[in-house]
């Protein structure tokens, strides 16, 4: 009996008990219910942040050293625009240094020109375009006979410009006229030239020219402006001015067949054929520059567009 009033006894307390803990925790859950499903801290613990790692300090970059505006140092520009400061301050101031800093700067300009001509030489030597002497050579023995042959061929056109053209020679009454009337008497003797000479003014009576004729209006129909003067005309009336001034005999020749290849008496290879030299037409290119091409600017035609162009030519 005893034992069973302590059963009943401990099961009451153990109901009371079971009880008073079940109102503590509904009113602990009642009281965090604003916390709803998260309430339950023991199962999502939030992340821990890792600590930033420190940055290695950065080190400031280098200053960029500042290009000096202009040409580069001893360059031959350089030394157009420098040179002279440096004489002037070796003068000026003639100390060991200043004038070292000349001299070298000098010898260095010596020794880019001595580059220079050896660059040229080894360029040159043997190029047809470039050598020289493949135009007029410096043998004496080749030059006479290039002096020989010219004088020849100059005789011979001159001869056929005659017959193809005439002259008009104006005069007046000075020693002038009278002395270029001699010159045009030997070129009437040596090449059968028509030639008709016109009086401006009334001659001097040591002039020994012929086929005298005033002006009556020539001079001005064929734009004279200095007495004496030559012209020549062709048999259609076209006319070209050889000289309005005073000239000699070698220097007519020339001169008329220059005239007579602007007046398109003779043709530019006859009159070639006049000169003393060869290979011409390696050195008279008509278009040689005539189409365009890419250009760095600081050419008025870069260097690649006329070598190429010499190289299309030949």
């Amino acid at each position: 009996m005893r034992a069973s009033f302590v059963l009943v006894s401990t099961l009451v307390l153990l109901t009371t008990q079971l009880q008073a803990q079940t109102l503590n925790t509904e009113k602990r859950w009642l009281d965090r219910k604003a916390e709803g499903y998260f309430w339950y801290k023991d199962h999502f613990e939030p992340e821990k942040k890792k600590p930033k790692e420190k940055e290695p300090p950065k080190h400031p970059a280098p200053p960029v050293a500042s290009i000096p505006a202009g040409p580069a140092p001893l360059s031959s520009a350089w030394l157009r625009e420098n040179m002279q400061h440096y004489l002037d301050n070796a003068i000026d101031n003639p100390t060991v240094e200043n004038i070292s800093a000349y001299l070298l700067i000098q010898k260095h300009a010596m020794d880019k020109s001595f580059a220079y001509m050896d660059a040229t030489e080894a360029a040159t030597l043997g190029n047809p375009m470039l050598d020289e002497i493949n135009k007029r050579p410096l043998a004496n023995f080749a030059k006479k006979e290039l002096d020989s042959l010219a004088t020849e061929n100059k005789t011979q056109m001159i001869n056929n410009i005659s017959q193809k053209a005439g002259l008009f020679v104006f005069m007046d009454g000075s020693a002038a006229s009278t002395a270029q009337s001699t010159i045009i008497d030997m070129l009437k003797r040596n090449h059968n030239f028509s030639i008709i000479n016109i009086a401006v003014e009334p001659l001097a009576t040591s002039n020994t020219a012929t086929n005298v004729q005033q002006d009556t209006g020539h001079s001005a129909q064929l734009m004279i402006k200095d007495i004496p003067a030559i012209v020549m005309l062709r048999s259609d009336g076209v006319f070209d001015h050889i000289a309005q001034a005073p000239v000699s005999y070698s220097d007519l020749q020339k001169r008329i067949l220059v005239s007579a290849k602007r007046l398109a008496v003779i043709t530019e290879d006859e009159f070639n054929s006049t000169r003393p030299i060869r290979n011409i037409d390696l050195y008279t290119p008509s278009t040689i520059l005539a189409s365009p091409g890419v250009n760095d600017g600081s050419l008025p035609i870069s260097a690649s567009e006329i070598v190429n162009a010499f190289k299309m030519e030949r």
